[in-house]
């Protein structure tokens, strides 16, 4: 993999990606990993975390990763692709929108500071990268 498998625990993500092989696939609620193609002049939006929490799951994260090209492919294999992460202020509050909840459809999270939100969520992927890498 050259990213694996994970959620952004962004607001959202802004990605322009090449046409190189191998590259970003999306998970399908299905669970097929679905490939994402370089669109000219296009831009991949992937939703995250905190945007999930502010619209009570109407737009939700999406597990993604990031390929390796195929082992039999020859010549060039390099991928450049420009990622924006957009955030809300550290101390914003992310909470579900009046509009997106109602008596049938409760807030599925609970209010959560966006600053601390990406810091769990570092803590967590660290700590989870620490525990693979002591198993091998």
């Amino acid at each position: 993999m050259r990213c694996a498998a994970h959620y952004d625990f962004t607001a959202f993500t802004l990605l322009v990606v090449d046409d190189a092989p191998g590259g970003l696939q999306v998970q399908s609620r299905a669970g097929e990993w679905i490939d994402i193609p370089s669109v000219s002049d296009g831009i991949v939006l992937n939703v995250g975390d905190l945007m999930a929490g502010w619209t009570n799951d109407r737009w939700r994260s999406g597990l993604h990763r990031v390929v390796n090209p195929p082992p039999d492919l020859h010549g060039s294999t390099r991928r450049l692709s420009l990622v924006y992460f957009v955030n809300p202020n550290y101390d914003a509050v992310v909470e579900c929108l009046p509009t997106c909840q109602d008596a049938d459809h409760p807030a599925l999270y609970p209010p959560v500071k966006a600053g601390e939100h990406r810091l769990q969520k570092v803590l967590t992927a660290t700590s989870d990268v620490r525990v693979d890498e002591a198993a091998q």
